[in-house]
């Protein structure tokens, strides 16, 4: 196995099992989350969600990492699952609740990775050379 295709698959397992931890995280029942500021569940989820893009975009799944292509992909689908996720939680045996607050903060969270992606992504390289 060479260098890069280890490297590409420490990060797809990464972005798989913070998927799953943020999943259960996200689903986990009656859970309650107090903090120094009013509701700080928003900034985990604008946090959470923007770090799971950002693995999302490194695990290359649609070309190369900081490439528009992949990171347009990856915020979309990044995007969509957020939603998903949010609105899953309104299954009655978990006694959680849907928010559209949550939502916009996942996808907040999603926007702001795939901001500064693209920006990365179109940094020309040290020296000027654009290969």
């Amino acid at each position: 196995m060479s260098g890069r295709t280890g490297r590409t698959t420490a990060i797809r397992g990464t972005f798989v099992a913070y998927l799953v931890a943020l999943t259960i995280g996200t689903h986990w029942p009656k859970l309650q989350i107090e903090g120094p500021v009013e509701r700080p569940d928003l900034w985990i989820h604008f946090a959470a969600y923007g770090g799971l893009c950002v693995l999302g975009a490194a695990s290359a799944w649609f070309g190369p990492a900081l490439s528009r292509r992949n990171v347009l992909a990856t915020a979309a689908i990044t995007g969509v699952w957020s939603v998903v996720d949010e609105v899953t939680q309104g299954i009655p045996v978990l006694h959680r609740h849907v928010s559209l607050l949550d939502a916009l903060a996942n996808l907040g969270g999603v926007a702001l990775a795939t901001g500064a992606l693209l920006v990365l992504g179109s940094a020309k390289p040290a020296g000027g050379s654009s290969r």
